[in-house]
């Protein structure tokens, strides 16, 4: 009976999970808890008599149907934790021990972004991509974008000749008109967008 409530409990909870965008707060052994049960039927499935056609059938669909609400559910609760520390607004008092692993390197890769974003440790190496790039453009190829961070004067250099390019510096909220491997480069860094300039 505690077993089958254990079920219940758990099939409860993945229907929940699915049904919010919300990320629910659960117990941290939430998943070693899940993974005993399936361990606990499999067990149980090795000492049924063969013969028992009804018993076995039963006990082989309910773990196959555990293990896939384990992976569902954790899937879900994944994408959830994901957009909240994109948010800024995970309660962490709520997740499972293996979320809370989880979240660490996750804030840990966001955290190792943000300190290389264009404006920090990255700025210095920003030259290097321009410098593999410029050139595979066409030189006279413009494009008009806004900037969205300072961006101190970069320098590249060209493939074919060695011979030396810069753009900038620039302010943010600037309009500029670029090189189209310039501007596709910040562009990736999230340090600029593309403005669509109206035809006269």
């Amino acid at each position: 009976m505690v077993k089958d409530d254990q079920y219940k409990q758990i099939f409860q909870l993945w229907k929940s999970e699915r049904r919010t965008n919300k990320l629910l707060e659960v117990k941290g052994s939430l998943y070693s808890a899940i993974r005993q049960r399936i361990s606990s039927l499999e067990k149980e499935l090795e000492g049924i008599d063969s013969k028992d056609v009804a018993s076995t059938k039963i006990i082989s669909e309910r773990t196959e149907r555990l293990k896939r609400i384990l992976r569902d559910l954790a899937k879900i609760r994944k994408h959830k934790i994901i957009h909240a520390i994109i948010n800024e607004d995970l309660n962490k008092s709520g997740l499972a021990a293996e979320e809370m692993d989880l979240v660490k390197n996750l804030e840990s890769i966001f955290d190792a972004h943000n300190n290389r974003s264009i404006l920090g440790e990255a700025g210095l190496d920003i030259s290097k991509e321009f410098d593999s790039a410029v050139g595979q453009e066409n030189d006279t190829d413009l494009m008009t974008v806004r900037i969205l961070k300072d961006i101190p004067e970069i320098i590249a250099t060209t493939a074919q000749d060695k011979s030396k390019q810069s753009i900038g510096p620039f302010k943010k909220e600037d309009i500029v008109q670029i090189p189209l491997v310039y501007a596709k480069t910040l562009i990736m860094k999230n340090a600029a967008d593309r403005v669509d300039l109206p035809e006269l």
